[in-house]
């Protein structure tokens, strides 16, 4: 069992306190505590999951723009949640705006009384802490915490790096994953600045080699005490489990313990740590490790130009141990058979494809044959095709469609496939969402005769026939089962209504922005 949100709020000084946003995210784990007073706009290095945060907002007290954009980058760096400090002598009020985003993110924030000065950020930090402390003396169980932590992190960001980042948390130490060559798969550093630790390791790994793998006892240089442990993972072979600890927390157990879970969190979700197969290059750059994959690629011969096109293709998680080794033994056929180049593997609840398309017959070919399998299987959710210009274009890509994924189903719930554009075009509409501000209000301002008139379906007709029937009238009429005159009917009056034509640019551009914020905000 581990701490969550909802049992922070039984505690003394929390409970006084009132969730007034995201309250989907009660049931997140919370691992430790940090004050935050000032705002940073840059991207922040060091990710701490699992972080309840404490704050006045004084810094942004005057800002909603700003505050909005903090409450983002909290929920991208992994924090769950927000107290929230003298709100009434701060703030004056917690903005509607503050309130809608937390909601959208599920990130709780929790009130506290606004003019009580006598309750200090220490007596928070103490209560939740000592119940997190508590708790890990009452179970040693990090084998299951951190599967469960991992289970609630976004898919974009569970990665073996997060385990062993955890691992770090738990253990005190600098962990290290390598192949039985020893070289780096991921790694995490305690504390999280301390990169000193990597020579450390890499001056070890020598005098390492000489040992069996197999062998969990530490040794000790000076103050510094230096772990291994080899495991075998199904896919991957045999791995080495490396750490660095500069007290005396970490032992064998425990390393039995990371390397278990690393185990367990490969088996889960299909995360492809071998190292020499090419297909490792897929998770190495959805994990940012550009040199790892820059190694994979010497080592297997992989001509990183070849590479200019994404596929990423979601499966309906029952069926995706059933359907994930057949479609991609088909894929590989198809490309084998071509001779073409492609690397094609599972990553989490995602079918990851890199290939080549020079827009010659064989390419094309090749294209629709791949879309022609993805239509026809109804395993596959959605599947997005994106453009690139080399290899290293994948890791900014994976990241803008894990952005905007969830984002898109809202969008287009009839939509199957989706490109390059779709996908820049998505994250320009979260933009203005979150946003909050005058172009946002500009957009909602154009629906507002269609809103305010009585006929109920004209909005859901607009959408309809821009969103999910391409302004295709005889696909509308279908997909609103109503007659294609009905349809024909509300268009026209639609039209009237707008003052102007749904075919004028840029006016048909600004109504397909409005109709894309109002589905995505549509909570029904």
């Amino acid at each position: 069992m581990s701490v969550t949100l909802r049992d922070c709020l039984k505690l003394p000084s929390l409970s006084l306190g009132r969730v007034i946003a995201g309250h989907g995210g009660l049931d997140n784990i919370v691992a430790t505590v940090s004050v935050m007073e000032f705002d940073d706009e840059e991207e922040e290095d060091f990710v701490t999951p699992n972080e309840l945060l404490i704050s006045a907002l004084y810094c942004v007290k005057d800002d909603v723009q700003a505050q909005c954009r903090m409450l983002r980058q909290c929920k991208n760096n992994g924090d769950v949640g927000l107290v929230l400090f003298y709100a009434d002598m701060i703030l004056g009020s917690v903005d509607e705006r503050l309130i809608e985003l937390a909601d959208l993110l599920n990130f709780p924030i929790i009130l506290l009384p606004g003019k009580n000065m006598g309750l200090k950020y220490s007596d928070v930090i103490d209560d939740v802490m000592e119940a997190v402390f508590y708790d890990q003396r009452a179970n040693r169980y990090f084998i299951s915490s951190a599967m469960e932590r991992l289970a609630q992190t976004v898919e974009e960001k569970r990665t073996p790096s997060m385990l062993l980042r955890y691992a770090s948390d738990y253990a005190r130490a600098s962990f290290f994953l390598c192949d039985k060559e020893y070289h780096i798969i991921a790694h995490s550093f305690w504390p999280a600045s301390n990169s000193g630790d990597l020579e450390l390791a890499r001056d070890n790994f020598a005098a390492l080699l000489e040992k069996k793998p197999t062998d969990t006892a530490g040794k000790s240089t000076d103050e510094t005490v230096f772990f291994r442990t080899g495991f075998t993972e199904k896919r991957s072979g045999e791995l080495v489990l490396c750490a660095v600890s500069h007290n005396d927390i970490l032992n064998s157990a425990m390393m039995s313990e990371v390397a278990e879970t690393l185990q367990l969190f490969a088996a889960l979700w299909n995360y492809n740590l071998n190292l020499s197969a090419k297909e490792a290059v897929i998770p190495a750059l959805f994990d940012g490790r550009q040199e790892l994959a820059e190694r994979i690629c010497g080592t297997m011969g992989i001509d990183e130009s070849e590479y200019n096109r994404l596929i990423i293709a979601e499966i309906d998680e029952e069926s995706r141990e059933e359907h994930a080794e057949r479609m991609l033994n088909q894929l590989r056929k198809y490309f084998a058979e071509e001779s073409s180049p492609l690397i094609a593997d599972l990553l989490g609840t995602h079918i990851v494809m890199l290939s080549h398309s020079d827009g010659q017959t064989k390419s094309l070919i090749l294209e629709e044959e791949t879309s022609k399998l993805f239509d026809e299987d109804e395993a596959i959710e959605m599947y997005t095709c994106c453009r690139m210009k080399n290899l290293w274009d994948t890791t900014e890509l994976l990241r803008k469609y894990a952005a905007v994924r969830e984002a898109m189903k809202k969008i287009y719930p009839y939509r199957k496939r989706f490109s390059t554009e779709d996908v820049y075009y998505v994250l320009r509409v979260l933009r203005v969402f979150q946003s909050f501000n005058a172009e946002r209000a500009y957009y909602q301002s154009l629906l507002e005769p269609i809103v305010m008139d009585r006929e109920a379906d004209l909005l859901k007709t607009l959408s309809c026939y821009l969103l999910d029937a391409r302004s295709g009238l005889k696909a509308a009429s279908e997909l609103l089962f109503v007659h294609r005159n009905t349809v024909l009917y509300r268009l026209n009056k639609i039209r009237s209504l707008l003052g102007c034509n749904l075919t004028d640019m840029p006016f048909a551009y600004d109504i397909y922005m409005a109709v894309s914020l109002c589905r995505l905000g549509d909570e029904t």
